[in-house]
């Protein structure tokens, strides 16, 4: 029995390094996504393929049907994981389809957009979960079912390559050992079980798969250890290795798209941690981007910017600007665009710039924004002191579209009345989404809305992204040209340095901006508990902005936004490039508490699983019946040596395996001394009568079988009928006799042999 738990343990350790491989993986995806709350929604479907195709495999399921039976389990479970709420009796519908779609479409909608790490939401998880379920299923077919351990992790390597590609912030050395500890219990374990399946003599098998096991892991050990040492000098600590923005790009103009999710990335968990310091004479609001182009279908704002390189002249500055002096020095802020105050109109510092003149922002055109970057610019500030004495006229060509939502366009009238100037007008739309019942609130969703911009307005409750958009949506309708800008609030001035501020993630903000004749653009502030210091004269909003966290409570996400309902404090506001509602770094998927609400689909998921198994084990049962039938019928099928090869096998199960180098006589003989059995016969003939269950019975019958195995092999003619009946009824005895020598966890296994 030595022997026998020699190759059974080695089997059970080869599958947990198979898992321990997958959850290397999963692992290595802590530099796309923030927090680590993704480990949630996907270490359960994880674990429930790993534990499906052991248990298809155990239950001896051909390939073909585990597969089959893989996907259709898998398609069940991740369907109650991720989207419950869509079945009906726990079976997929037609709304589960629907509510695939959505959130795939809306995690990977502004996929080229973004910018590492990014919010976990339930498309990227439920695609990434799918892929782990199929590389899983594919990885213990082809290291355990087919003996090939170096192309079964292929894919699970291919997924940790591209997390790497696309990867940006730092987390190199702990995603590289991850991976390697789990790929070095894999080789591990993956050794020690081929030794335990080579035909050692006897008494050497757990002596010999020591040995491998000693020298296996000691490799092991080593390359692990230079992977921690040279995991440092990968590529991604700053940039990624591969930016989808910029493929295809050449010394020439440059287009790039929407920060939103580069802001995205600054906030949850990061949000107290520093992004720029900047020294300015006077605060204002540090402005990265504008974006000009609404996008109804995912209700956000994009840009297309084209960038030219710049040798430090950007623009003339306009007439009565006052000049606006700031030194920046970059921390953690990544992505490519470079803060600045409105309007630069020169820069100069360390790296090469791009600047687009239409939305007069700037980027890092080698994307070299990493910590430590410092550089200068110099804004001409409009000088809008107060409204202007005289009526303006609108720009008859506004940038971008008018809202299709006659809504929006109802909502605008109302508020502005009989007011004709697009001035007093963008102030009165300001004004309205700061008035009473209007509250900066970070947990609503309009994602089910048909018009999510018309459901914003009815109850005014949203964080700032929503309140500029609904300016710049309702300033529009009435023709005015309008925008939304990205960028930060002043930030938190030194105790010793009141002209040096540090901005930190919690300071990310959006605003609209309005182009009023003869003034340019101008900035306005809807969203209630911020306010630009360089616009209050104007605007009529004093200057305010997110506060620090408590002490107790440094790094955490939590601010006190002022508002002008009363509530409860808010997480800091997350710019989304699909449109959702924030939520929290690391919540998991499609729910407030990650595990609420899966109990059923777990208990579901155990009894689908049950019924699996039972299922499979009446199928196994009556095919080998049916093989036992075919066995007897049709002597052509070498029915002799289908029971010469169980009675072997069986006598396996008591660690006492053929030798490559034993004749079915020598086997008989030699399995005859170590029991103390009967010799062999020299006839084919027996007693039936003395046939038993014992092991001198199991020694006896297994010396006859050898016989008959042998004339089989070597006698004139082929065996007859009552022959052939005669081995198919001595294996039986043979492997019962094996089986009363085991425990009755082996006796279920060997049930369905």
């Amino acid at each position: 029995m030595t022997a026998d738990r020699d190759r059974r343990a080695p089997l059970l350790g080869a599958e947990l390094g198979l898992l321990a491989v997958a959850l290397g993986t999963v692992a290595t995806f802590t530099r796309l996504f923030q927090g680590s709350g993704f480990l949630a929604a996907l270490i359960v479907p994880l674990v429930a393929s790993w534990a499906t195709a052991v248990a298809l495999r155990r239950l001896r399921v051909g390939a073909g049907w585990s597969t089959l039976a893989s996907f259709v389990l898998g398609v069940l479970v991740l369907t109650w994981w991720f989207v419950p709420d869509s079945t009906n009796h726990g079976l997929p519908t037609g709304r589960t389809i629907t509510a695939v779609a959505d959130a795939v479409s809306g995690s990977f909608g502004g996929f080229a957009d973004q910018v590492a790490p990014v919010p976990a939401s339930d498309g990227f998880m439920l695609a990434i979960a799918a892929l782990v379920w199929v590389f899983v299923l594919f990885a213990d077919t082809s290291a355990i079912r087919y003996r090939a351990p170096v192309q079964a992790i292929l894919p699970l390597g291919a997924m940790v390559v591209a997390s790497g590609v696309l990867a940006r912030d730092a987390g190199r050395v702990g995603a590289a050992v991850a991976f390697a500890a789990g790929l070095a219990v894999y080789a591990v374990t993956q050794q020690i079980w081929r030794a335990s399946t080579d035909p050692w003599r006897p008494g050497d098998t757990g002596a010999g798969i020591r040995a491998v096991a000693g020298s296996t892991a000691t490799v092991a050990a080593v390359v692990l250890a230079a992977g921690v040492l040279v995991a440092p000098l990968l590529p991604g600590d700053q940039q990624a290795v591969v930016d989808l923005r910029s493929l295809g790009r050449g010394e020439g103009p440059r287009t790039v798209v929407s920060p939103f999710v580069g802001v995205t990335s600054l906030l949850g968990e990061r949000s107290d941690e520093l992004m720029f310091t900047v020294t300015a004479p006077a605060p204002t609001y540090w402005r990265l981007t504008a974006l000009e182009q609404y996008d109804p279908g995912r209700a956000i704002w994009t840009s297309r910017g084209t960038y030219r390189s710049t040798d430090g002249a950007l623009r003339a500055p306009g007439e009565g600007a006052s000049s606006l002096v700031q030194e920046y020095e970059l921390a953690g802020l990544g992505g490519l665009w470079l803060p600045a105050a409105f309007e630069a109109v020169a820069v100069e510092g360390q790296i090469p710039v791009g600047f687009d003149e239409s939305s007069s922002s700037l980027i890092a055109r080698d994307d070299a924004n990493v910590p430590g970057t410092a550089y200068r610019v110099r804004s001409a500030v409009r000088g809008v002191t107060a409204a202007p004495t005289e009526d303006l006229t609108t720009d008859p060509d506004p940038v971008g579209d008018a809202p299709s939502s006659p809504s929006v366009a109802d909502t605008a009238r109302r508020i502005v009345g009989d007011e004709t100037d697009p001035f007093r007008q963008a102030v009165l739309l300001q004004d309205w989404l700061r008035g009473p019942g209007s509250t900066y609130d970070t947990t609503v969703d309009y994602r089910g809305e048909p018009d999510p911009a018309a459901a914003f307005l009815a109850t005014r409750r949203g964080f700032c992204q929503q309140f500029a958009s609904a300016h710049a949506l309702l300033a529009r309708s009435l023709g005015i040209p309008s925008r939304v800008a990205v960028g930060f609030t002043p930030g938190d001035p030194l105790p010793d340095r009141p002209d040096r501020y540090e901005v930190r993630g919690r300071h990310a903000h959006a605003w609209p901006e309005v182009e009023l004749p003869g003034l340019g653009w101008v900035s306005f502030e809807p969203t209630p508990g911020r306010g630009d210091p360089g616009t209050a004269a104007y605007t009529g909003v004093a200057a305010d902005q997110a506060e620090p966290p408590p002490e107790s409570q440094s790094g955490s996400t939590t601010t006190v936004p002022t508002t002008t309902a009363v509530s409860p404090a808010t997480t800091t506001p997350a710019f989304d490039a699909s449109g959702d509602a924030p939520r929290a770094a690391g919540d998991g998927p499609a729910s407030d508490d990650p595990g609420a609400g899966r109990a059923l689909p777990l208990l579901l998921a155990a009894g689908l699983v049950g019924l699996t198994a039972t299922v499979t084990l009446l199928f196994r049962l009556q095919r080998r019946r049916w093989r036992r039938r075919r066995d007897l019928t049709d002597p052509d099928l070498g029915p002799v040596a289908v029971a010469w090869s169980r009675a072997t096998d069986a006598v396996r199960l008591l660690g006492r395996p053929i030798r490559i180098d034993e004749t079915p006589l020598e086997f008989a003989a030699r399995i005859s001394d170590e029991v103390g059995g009967a010799p062999p016969t020299d006839g084919v003939q027996v007693d039936r009568s003395a046939l038993d269950a014992d092991l001198s019975g199991l020694a006896a019958d297994l010396s006859t079988l050898a016989r008959i195995e042998t004339f089989r092999r070597y006698g004139p003619t082929t065996p007859d009928a009552e022959t052939i009946e005669l081995s198919v009824q001595l294996a039986d005895h043979v492997h019962a006799a094996a089986v009363e020598q085991l425990t009755r966890r082996r006796r279920l296994a060997e049930l369905v042999r």
